[in-house]
């Protein structure tokens, strides 16, 4: 009896009096599983984190501004077109780094103030920024400026622009911080910038003081950096940052001096060079408690150095890496 039916356990070969009973929706259903198993790693693509920064950063505030730059324009390009934008935003004030050792505002939205004592600086609190903007001079009436507490940033509008680039950094000032030395926001107009452009993390990380992303380009902490940093005397060209120390390091030897977080400093972004001129135009934030348009005077190298203009001994370029 066991060998009658031992055949039936065996394969059957197929034939039309006994064909074998193959399911008839199996194509249908290897069909749905494959399609099952594409969207389930997609999901699993999608719910992957992010690889964490090279160094930690400031999760930024919640916001939706997206400036509009010209059409197939390259991320230098779009540092350059917003950083202009904003400088426009401002009122287009314009200050004049001139050959003779002057730091001048030369166009204003404002009519420069006259002030009967210097400001001093009491109450100010901790620190939000090593960059301090405690050293402009006093009114003069042949070379105007805007002490701390004047100038654009002390209107609603300027505390109200200058509150949005604090968010960069998950910060948000209130407007009598803003007028403060110790909230220099020189740092995060740059950051805020770069990020507008496009730059991601592997790029370029934000930071509250300027010798953050100083040193992470001198360090080559990036996977993918934008920049890498040259000692002046150096050309910039239109995408590039300008920077100089400040305060207690104003005169550094060296980039390799730089503390991070800790050297206060000051960068500008490079819009225009007119070498025939002897000419750099660059943008900066909290520049004469605004956005402005710096005309950087060139020395007799025809390049830009450390003691042309003692307000401002540049100190690097950041060599903008970027198409």
């Amino acid at each position: 009896m066991a060998i009658r039916f031992l055949p039936s356990l065996l394969p059957q070969a197929y034939s039309q009096v006994s064909p074998q009973a193959i399911p008839q929706n199996f194509p249908q259903r290897a069909a749905r599983w494959l399609v099952l198993s594409a969207a389930l790693a997609a999901l699993a693509a999608c719910s992957t984190e992010p690889p964490a920064p090279a160094r930690p950063q400031a999760i930024p505030l919640p916001d939706l501004e997206r400036p509009v730059t010209s059409p197939g324009a390259t991320p230098r390009q779009r540092i350059v077109e917003i950083a202009l934008q904003e400088w426009r935003r401002w009122g287009g004030q314009t200050v004049r780094l001139g050959r003779d050792d002057t730091a001048c505002v030369i166009a204003t939205p404002l009519p420069a103030p006259v002030i009967a004592s210097p400001a001093s600086g009491e109450g100010q609190g901790e620190a939000a920024s090593a960059d301090s903007e405690a050293e402009n001079s006093r009114p003069d009436e042949d070379c105007p400026n805007f002490p701390d507490g004047t100038g654009v940033e002390a209107t609603a509008q300027g505390c109200t622009m200058a509150q949005r680039y604090w968010g960069i950094v998950g910060k948000q000032p209130s407007c009598e911080q803003v007028t403060q030395p110790n909230w220099a926001w020189s740092a995060v107009f740059i950051s805020w910038v770069l990020r507008k452009a496009g730059l991601d993390d592997s790029q370029f990380l934000t930071g509250a003081s300027h010798s953050m992303y100083v040193t992470d380009a001198r360090d080559h902490v990036l996977p993918r950096p934008a920049f890498h940093v040259e000692a002046v005397p150096a050309m910039p060209r239109p995408g590039d940052l300008i920077c100089a120390a400040r305060g207690r390091d104003k005169y550094l030897g060296s980039p390799a001096e730089i503390g991070f977080g800790t050297t206060p400093m000051h960068c500008d972004i490079v819009v225009e060079v007119d070498p025939a001129a002897g000419l750099v135009k660059a943008i900066g934030g909290n520049v004469q408690q605004s956005v402005s348009m710096e005309l950087v005077e060139l020395g007799d190298s025809g390049q830009l150095d450390g003691v042309t203009n003692s307000h401002m001994p540049w100190l690097l370029v950041m060599r903008n890496d970027l198409r």
